[in-house]
């Protein structure tokens, strides 16, 4: 086919031949890269897809786009970051702190909510990479090593990036739980 400016220039023109090209081209790349993190076929399959359909639904955008295959990797480690994400906070809240989720009155139960709310909050505001790194490792049980490989990162930077990340969380937690058990003996 043409050369990149040309190509990315007719899909933001909406040229649907030229994203069936690049659909072709691609959907293969993309789908392995999401199957090293996943593990399922079928989930592979479906980010892949959500990578396409983001692309089309936003293919008057790739005329500013001067390098595709950046664009697709950063699109797609995104996606697949959000997918996990949105999969696996339950689990990470739960392994964390399970003692907490085994509640047994509604004010246990008002805790666990808040926390699941809280680690949810300081998650999402964490650096892409790092929260990358940190769901990698608490969620998947990766090991820095194996976690550097798949970034493509240093083993350093991903051990820098988890203990930021646990800092982080420990001493917004530490200070949640202290002002809830304060307001809860304030309250009686």
């Amino acid at each position: 086919m043409e050369n990149e400016n040309e190509i990315l220039k007719s899909l933001a023109s909406g040229d649907q031949q030229v994203f069936s090209w690049l659909f072709r081209r691609y959907y293969l790349k993309v789908r392995s890269f999401a199957y090293g993190f996943v593990k399922d076929a079928d989930e592979a399959d479906d980010l892949a897809q959500t990578v396409f359909i983001k692309i089309w639904d936003k293919h008057e955008i790739f005329s500013c786009v001067k390098n595709f295959d950046a664009y697709l990797y950063t699109l797609t480690k995104y996606t697949i970051f959000n997918y996990i994400k949105s999969k696996d906070v339950g689990a990470v809240v739960h392994d964390e702190f399970p003692e907490i989720l085994d509640s047994d009155t509604p004010y246990e139960e008002l805790l666990a909510s808040d926390l699941k709310l809280l680690i949810d909050m300081v998650v999402d505001s964490m650096s892409p990479q790092r929260k990358m790194v940190y769901i990698l490792s608490r969620v998947r049980g990766l090991s820095n090593d194996e976690i550097a490989v798949k970034l493509g990162i240093h083993k350093k930077t991903v051990e820098n990036h988890l203990n930021l990340a646990l800092r982080e969380l420990k001493n917004v937690i530490s200070t949640a739980i202290v002002t809830y058990f304060l307001l809860m003996n304030w309250w009686k």
